[in-house]
């Protein structure tokens, strides 16, 4: 996880637009870099709860969208 970024998270951002646009803009072929993302920013939450990032989504959102992924049953690579 890059939470060295500025901003953090910054290289799963970038690395999720260029999974789209390698698969044809497919989400469902890129759920492990979309993981990837929301688990940076869950990190940079958890270490700083008033943190902020133009690559995350707000709090709220990546907690819900954790929990989806759980639910389908964890990561896809």
């Amino acid at each position: 996880m890059a939470l060295s970024d500025d901003p953090p998270c910054q290289a799963e951002a970038c690395a999720i637009q260029d999974c789209l646009m390698a698969k044809n803009y497919q989400e469902s072929r890129c759920l492990g870099v979309i993981d990837r993302l929301y688990a940076c920013c869950d990190s940079m939450y958890k270490k700083d709860s008033n943190a902020h990032s133009t690559a995350c989504p707000k709090p709220s959102v990546v907690a819900r969208k954790l929990k989806e992924r759980d639910e389908r049953g964890g990561s896809k690579k």
